[in-house]
């Protein structure tokens, strides 16, 4: 089996990049620095030389534009990375006959609380990232060897712009007051978890689009109360708060995935709450002990 990754340093492909390999899996990586393949992915020569060197027989898409505000004020470039980029993909896989897998998004679901939306559920455009996302959905589907995973991760990075876990962990650790959602849920999954599950969807090969998430919905709130408990035992200093009062584009805001279908293609339930965040705690310490954080 081998795999192109694009978007290998974010905190998705870096997980699937590592679980993969210890598996023995051939990962060949892309992206703007410190890959195999280091390319602008708007660039469709290099994106073209790219698969024709490699040949993959799976290739997978992690990348995206993901700041809500970066995509209102800048459209085009969220079009052509979020949309445009899987559908040309898409296409490249198709002359490869290479199977493709894109990650998508869950923002698109405006009402119903902790309601778990499944994969026919009607998706609401809100927002520039939602429309270039969807749109990237569509054009990946135009392949018939696609499969469109919606989601929602958490995780590490160790990198860059601190992740929503790592913003939590730092806060917790200062023992800071915390504006906490009452009113945003979603089924956030583990990176590491998603990329375990990943590697057992992929051997049975489906097509389509399927939620990857917890099988739990929870709010922000819920979130980070569950993982100071984790972490220090103890709930943390905060104060209740509505997503309303962001400021910016509007926002979905129920984002929970049903995964029923998820787990009856791999023959297990996906992780749940209490799962997800003893992962993100293993991970948290692994990386402590290994002088990561």
């Amino acid at each position: 089996m081998k795999v192109l990754l694009l978007g290998s340093k974010g905190m998705l492909g870096q997980a699937i990049h590592d679980h993969f390999s210890e598996k023995g899996i051939e990962v060949i990586t892309a992206a703007r620095h410190d890959a195999d393949y280091c390319f602008d992915f708007t660039d469709d020569e290099e994106l073209k030389k790219c698969l024709f060197s490699v040949k993959p027989e799976i290739v997978i898409n992690t990348a995206a534009i993901v700041d809500l505000g970066f995509c209102e004020e800048d459209a085009g470039t969220a079009y052509r990375v979020n949309a445009r980029l899987p559908g040309i993909l898409a296409e490249l896989c198709r002359e490869f006959n290479s199977y493709f897998i894109h990650i998508s998004t869950d923002h698109y679901y405006i009402s119903g609380g902790k309601t778990k939306h499944n994969e026919q559920e009607r998706v609401f455009l809100v927002n520039e990232y939602a429309r270039t996302k969807y749109i990237g959905e569509v054009l990946s589907l135009m392949y018939d060897n696609t499969l469109v995973l919606r989601t929602n991760i958490v995780g590490f990075r160790g990198t860059g712009k601190a992740t929503f876990v790592e913003w939590a962990v730092k806060e917790l650790e200062k023992g800071s007051r915390l504006n906490l959602f009452t009113d945003f849920y979603t089924s956030s999954i583990h990176t590491v978890d998603f990329a375990r599950i990943l590697l057992d969807l992929i051997r049975q090969h489906p097509v389509g689009i399927l939620n990857l998430a917890s099988s739990d919905v929870s709010s922000k709130k819920d979130f980070i109360i569950s993982l100071s408990k984790a972490l220090y035992n103890k709930e943390p200093d905060y104060v209740e708060t509505s997503v309303k009062e962001i400021s910016g584009p509007k926002r979905a805001s129920s984002l929970g995935l049903d995964t029923g279908k998820a787990g009856s293609i791999v023959g297990y339930s996906m992780p749940g709450l209490d799962e997800t965040i003893h992962s993100i705690v293993d991970e948290y310490h692994k990386r402590r002990n290994g002088n990561e954080l």
